[in-house]
Protein backbone atom coordinates (compact mmCIF):
# COMPACT_ATOMS: atom_id res chain seq x y z
CA UNK A 1 0.00 0.00 0.00
CA UNK A 2 1.56 3.17 -0.90
CA UNK A 3 2.27 5.82 1.42
CA UNK A 4 0.50 9.00 1.58
CA UNK A 5 1.94 11.95 -0.04
CA UNK A 6 2.56 14.74 2.30
CA UNK A 7 0.91 18.10 0.83
CA UNK A 8 3.91 20.03 -0.85
CA UNK A 9 4.34 23.69 0.29
CA UNK A 10 2.64 25.78 -2.16
CA UNK A 11 -0.55 23.32 -1.54
CA UNK A 12 -0.49 24.27 2.15
CA UNK A 13 -0.24 27.85 0.98
CA UNK A 14 -3.24 27.81 -0.84
CA UNK A 15 -5.30 25.58 1.62
CA UNK A 16 -4.48 28.29 4.58
CA UNK A 17 -4.82 31.31 2.56
CA UNK A 18 -6.52 34.52 3.82
CA UNK A 19 -8.85 35.34 0.99
CA UNK A 20 -11.05 33.26 1.63
CA UNK A 21 -14.44 36.51 2.09
CA UNK A 22 -12.20 38.73 0.15
CA UNK A 23 -13.90 40.96 -2.45
CA UNK A 24 -12.02 42.94 -4.26
CA UNK A 25 -12.76 47.15 -4.71
CA UNK A 26 -14.18 47.74 -7.98
CA UNK A 27 -15.68 51.36 -6.99
CA UNK A 28 -12.88 53.90 -7.23
CA UNK A 29 -15.03 56.59 -5.41
CA UNK A 30 -14.47 54.10 -2.15
CA UNK A 31 -11.09 53.97 -2.68
CA UNK A 32 -10.58 57.98 -2.82
CA UNK A 33 -13.20 58.03 0.46
CA UNK A 34 -10.81 55.57 2.05
CA UNK A 35 -7.90 57.75 1.33
CA UNK A 36 -10.07 60.93 2.40
CA UNK A 37 -9.98 59.46 6.00
CA UNK A 38 -6.83 58.27 6.06
CA UNK A 39 -5.61 62.19 5.47
CA UNK A 40 -6.43 62.21 8.42
CA UNK A 41 -3.48 60.40 10.30
CA UNK A 42 -0.10 61.75 10.54
CA UNK A 43 1.43 58.00 10.44
CA UNK A 44 3.60 57.89 7.64
CA UNK A 45 3.23 53.72 7.22
CA UNK A 46 -0.20 52.07 6.47
CA UNK A 47 -0.73 48.24 6.58
CA UNK A 48 -2.81 47.31 3.27
CA UNK A 49 -3.94 44.17 4.64
CA UNK A 50 -5.47 41.76 1.56
CA UNK A 51 -3.83 44.58 -1.14
CA UNK A 52 -5.78 42.23 -3.91
CA UNK A 53 -5.51 43.52 -6.82
CA UNK A 54 -3.89 46.52 -5.69
CA UNK A 55 -7.24 48.87 -5.33
CA UNK A 56 -5.70 50.88 -2.59
CA UNK A 57 -2.07 49.74 -2.50
CA UNK A 58 -1.54 52.49 -5.53
CA UNK A 59 -3.53 55.52 -4.35
CA UNK A 60 -2.11 55.28 -0.57
CA UNK A 61 1.55 55.15 -2.80
CA UNK A 62 0.49 58.47 -5.08
CA UNK A 63 -0.84 60.48 -1.63
CA UNK A 64 2.74 60.02 -0.17
CA UNK A 65 2.37 57.11 2.17
CA UNK A 66 5.21 54.41 2.49
CA UNK A 67 2.77 51.11 1.96
CA UNK A 68 3.22 47.88 3.09
CA UNK A 69 1.38 45.46 0.68
CA UNK A 70 0.36 42.26 2.29
CA UNK A 71 -0.93 39.61 -0.12
CA UNK A 72 -1.34 35.69 1.22
CA UNK A 73 -2.88 34.47 -2.46
CA UNK A 74 0.14 33.93 -4.74
CA UNK A 75 -1.66 34.69 -7.28
CA UNK A 76 -2.44 38.34 -6.56
CA UNK A 77 0.95 38.92 -5.07
CA UNK A 78 2.19 38.20 -8.45
CA UNK A 79 -0.04 40.19 -10.10
CA UNK A 80 0.80 43.08 -7.46
CA UNK A 81 4.31 43.17 -8.12
CA UNK A 82 3.72 43.24 -12.16
CA UNK A 83 1.63 46.06 -11.64
CA UNK A 84 3.62 48.21 -8.85
CA UNK A 85 7.23 47.43 -10.76
CA UNK A 86 10.16 49.46 -8.86
CA UNK A 87 7.70 52.02 -7.26
CA UNK A 88 10.15 53.16 -4.05
CA UNK A 89 7.30 54.08 -1.76
CA UNK A 90 5.54 50.16 -1.44
CA UNK A 91 6.83 47.04 -0.34
CA UNK A 92 4.76 43.50 -1.09
CA UNK A 93 5.01 40.96 1.46
CA UNK A 94 3.42 37.79 0.44
CA UNK A 95 2.55 36.29 3.61
CA UNK A 96 -0.53 35.15 6.23
CA UNK A 97 -1.13 38.45 8.03
CA UNK A 98 -2.34 36.60 11.36
CA UNK A 99 1.59 34.57 11.36
CA UNK A 100 3.52 37.64 10.39
CA UNK A 101 5.73 40.01 12.49
CA UNK A 102 3.95 43.32 12.67
CA UNK A 103 6.17 46.48 12.17
CA UNK A 104 8.53 47.63 14.94
CA UNK A 105 7.71 51.48 14.47
CA UNK A 106 3.85 53.14 14.64
CA UNK A 107 1.61 52.48 11.47
CA UNK A 108 -1.70 52.35 10.41
CA UNK A 109 -3.91 50.41 8.91
CA UNK A 110 -5.63 51.22 5.48
CA UNK A 111 -7.33 48.02 3.86
CA UNK A 112 -10.26 45.70 2.61
CA UNK A 113 -9.57 42.85 5.30
CA UNK A 114 -10.78 39.75 3.92
CA UNK A 115 -14.42 38.85 5.78
CA UNK A 116 -13.57 35.73 7.36
CA UNK A 117 -10.35 37.03 9.29
CA UNK A 118 -11.81 40.08 10.49
CA UNK A 119 -11.76 39.49 14.17
CA UNK A 120 -8.66 37.88 14.43
CA UNK A 121 -7.02 40.57 12.70
CA UNK A 122 -8.41 43.13 15.04
CA UNK A 123 -7.58 40.97 17.62
CA UNK A 124 -3.69 41.00 16.28
CA UNK A 125 -3.64 44.92 15.93
CA UNK A 126 -5.52 45.91 19.40
CA UNK A 127 -5.40 43.09 21.99
CA UNK A 128 -1.10 43.43 22.92
CA UNK A 129 -0.22 46.98 24.10
CA UNK A 130 2.99 46.96 23.13
CA UNK A 131 2.10 46.71 18.93
CA UNK A 132 2.70 50.28 17.73
CA UNK A 133 -1.49 50.30 15.81
CA UNK A 134 -2.23 53.77 15.84
CA UNK A 135 -5.21 53.58 13.16
CA UNK A 136 -7.72 52.05 10.73
CA UNK A 137 -9.97 53.11 8.32
CA UNK A 138 -11.12 49.23 7.58
CA UNK A 139 -14.22 47.44 5.43
CA UNK A 140 -15.62 45.09 7.30
CA UNK A 141 -19.31 43.52 7.51
CA UNK A 142 -21.66 45.71 8.46
CA UNK A 143 -22.71 43.50 11.19
CA UNK A 144 -19.43 43.23 12.24
CA UNK A 145 -18.97 46.93 12.42
CA UNK A 146 -22.14 47.09 14.61
CA UNK A 147 -20.92 44.38 17.19
CA UNK A 148 -17.45 46.05 17.53
CA UNK A 149 -19.05 49.61 18.02
CA UNK A 150 -22.42 48.95 20.17
CA UNK A 151 -23.03 50.01 23.24
CA UNK A 152 -22.69 48.80 26.11
CA UNK A 153 -20.14 46.35 25.25
CA UNK A 154 -21.00 42.89 26.18
CA UNK A 155 -17.85 40.74 24.97
CA UNK A 156 -14.92 40.74 26.82
CA UNK A 157 -12.62 40.82 24.04
CA UNK A 158 -14.33 43.95 22.22
CA UNK A 159 -14.36 45.57 25.21
CA UNK A 160 -10.80 45.10 25.71
CA UNK A 161 -9.89 46.90 22.66
CA UNK A 162 -12.46 49.81 23.24
CA UNK A 163 -10.23 50.70 26.67
CA UNK A 164 -7.32 51.48 24.46
CA UNK A 165 -9.00 52.58 21.36
CA UNK A 166 -12.02 54.50 19.79
CA UNK A 167 -13.52 52.43 16.77
CA UNK A 168 -16.93 53.89 15.06
CA UNK A 169 -19.14 52.64 12.29
CA UNK A 170 -17.85 55.65 9.66
CA UNK A 171 -20.41 54.96 7.21
CA UNK A 172 -22.18 51.96 5.57
CA UNK A 173 -21.37 50.60 1.79
CA UNK A 174 -22.82 48.81 -0.57
CA UNK A 175 -21.72 45.63 -2.12
CA UNK A 176 -21.94 46.71 -5.51
CA UNK A 177 -18.89 48.64 -4.90
CA UNK A 178 -16.92 45.02 -4.47
CA UNK A 179 -16.15 42.42 -7.09
CA UNK A 180 -17.76 39.63 -6.53
CA UNK A 181 -20.52 41.74 -4.61
CA UNK A 182 -20.80 40.30 -0.98
CA UNK A 183 -24.34 38.48 0.19
CA UNK A 184 -23.80 41.07 2.77
CA UNK A 185 -23.96 45.04 3.63
CA UNK A 186 -20.83 46.35 4.23
CA UNK A 187 -19.33 49.35 6.55
CA UNK A 188 -16.06 51.48 6.53
CA UNK A 189 -15.23 51.45 10.47
CA UNK A 190 -12.52 53.45 12.18
CA UNK A 191 -10.47 52.03 14.31
CA UNK A 192 -7.84 55.14 16.69
CA UNK A 193 -5.59 54.70 19.38
CA UNK A 194 -7.10 56.85 22.65
CA UNK A 195 -4.88 59.66 23.73
CA UNK A 196 -5.34 58.56 27.24
CA UNK A 197 -6.19 54.88 27.75
CA UNK A 198 -8.52 53.79 30.02
CA UNK A 199 -6.32 51.20 31.26
CA UNK A 200 -2.96 51.68 31.45
CA UNK A 201 -1.11 49.70 28.83
CA UNK A 202 0.96 47.66 31.86
CA UNK A 203 -2.08 46.58 33.02
CA UNK A 204 -4.14 45.28 30.26
CA UNK A 205 -3.50 41.92 31.27
CA UNK A 206 -5.15 42.02 34.74
CA UNK A 207 -8.00 44.03 33.59
CA UNK A 208 -8.65 41.02 30.89
CA UNK A 209 -8.69 38.83 33.41
CA UNK A 210 -11.32 40.55 35.41
CA UNK A 211 -13.63 41.45 32.34
CA UNK A 212 -13.14 37.51 30.66
CA UNK A 213 -14.46 36.18 33.93
CA UNK A 214 -16.98 38.46 34.99
CA UNK A 215 -18.66 38.86 31.70
CA UNK A 216 -19.37 35.28 31.06
CA UNK A 217 -22.66 35.75 31.60
CA UNK A 218 -23.46 39.41 30.56
CA UNK A 219 -27.27 39.07 32.18
CA UNK A 220 -25.85 38.52 35.64
CA UNK A 221 -26.71 40.82 38.39
CA UNK A 222 -23.45 43.00 39.39
CA UNK A 223 -23.33 41.94 42.92
CA UNK A 224 -23.06 38.41 41.57
CA UNK A 225 -20.63 38.86 38.69
CA UNK A 226 -17.86 40.71 41.39
CA UNK A 227 -18.91 39.00 44.47
CA UNK A 228 -16.53 36.35 44.11
CA UNK A 229 -13.53 39.26 44.18
CA UNK A 230 -15.10 41.91 46.04
CA UNK A 231 -15.99 42.18 49.45
CA UNK A 232 -19.81 43.08 50.21
CA UNK A 233 -18.54 46.20 51.64
CA UNK A 234 -16.40 47.35 48.89
CA UNK A 235 -19.08 46.56 46.44
CA UNK A 236 -21.58 49.30 48.51
CA UNK A 237 -18.82 51.25 48.18
CA UNK A 238 -18.21 50.34 44.22
CA UNK A 239 -22.60 50.60 43.04
CA UNK A 240 -22.48 53.83 44.44
CA UNK A 241 -19.20 55.51 42.82
CA UNK A 242 -20.55 53.51 39.74
CA UNK A 243 -24.47 55.37 40.53
CA UNK A 244 -26.29 52.08 39.68
CA UNK A 245 -28.16 49.31 41.28
CA UNK A 246 -26.27 46.24 43.00
CA UNK A 247 -28.50 44.06 41.01
CA UNK A 248 -28.21 45.77 37.24
CA UNK A 249 -26.97 43.33 35.00
CA UNK A 250 -23.35 43.44 34.62
CA UNK A 251 -23.38 43.88 30.68
CA UNK A 252 -24.80 47.08 31.07
CA UNK A 253 -21.50 48.92 32.06
CA UNK A 254 -20.18 51.38 29.84
CA UNK A 255 -16.23 51.53 29.07
CA UNK A 256 -15.34 54.38 32.15
CA UNK A 257 -17.46 52.43 34.68
CA UNK A 258 -15.72 49.42 33.69
CA UNK A 259 -12.65 51.30 34.06
CA UNK A 260 -13.63 52.57 37.69
CA UNK A 261 -14.44 48.87 39.20
CA UNK A 262 -10.93 47.93 37.96
CA UNK A 263 -9.12 50.72 39.68
CA UNK A 264 -11.04 49.99 42.40
CA UNK A 265 -10.31 46.38 42.30
CA UNK A 266 -6.67 47.49 42.57
CA UNK A 267 -7.19 49.88 45.17
CA UNK A 268 -9.23 48.45 47.46
CA UNK A 269 -9.13 44.13 47.22
CA UNK A 270 -6.11 42.41 48.19
CA UNK A 271 -3.95 41.24 45.31
CA UNK A 272 -4.38 37.24 45.92
CA UNK A 273 -7.92 37.81 45.36
CA UNK A 274 -7.87 39.10 41.63
CA UNK A 275 -9.00 37.19 38.76
CA UNK A 276 -6.21 35.63 37.50
CA UNK A 277 -5.36 36.46 33.54
CA UNK A 278 -6.36 33.53 31.08
CA UNK A 279 -7.74 33.21 27.43
CA UNK A 280 -10.04 36.36 25.76
CA UNK A 281 -13.47 35.28 26.01
CA UNK A 282 -14.51 34.19 22.06
CA UNK A 283 -18.51 34.78 22.91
Amino acid sequence: MPKNKRPSRQAGRLAHTNFSGQHLIRDKSLARRMIELARLSPQPLVLDIGAGAGALTLPLAQEGWQVLAIENDPRFAEKLRGKLGEAEDIRIVEADFLEMPLPRKPFGVVANIPFAITTSVLGKLMEHPAVPFRHGMLIVELGAARRFTADPVTHARILGWRMQFDLKLAEPVSPDCFSPPPRVQCAILTVRRKKEPLVRPSDHACFMGLVTQALRVPGAPLHAALGLWFTPAQLKHLVKLLRVDRSAPIGALNERQWAAVFETMIRYVEPYRWPKAGGLSKR
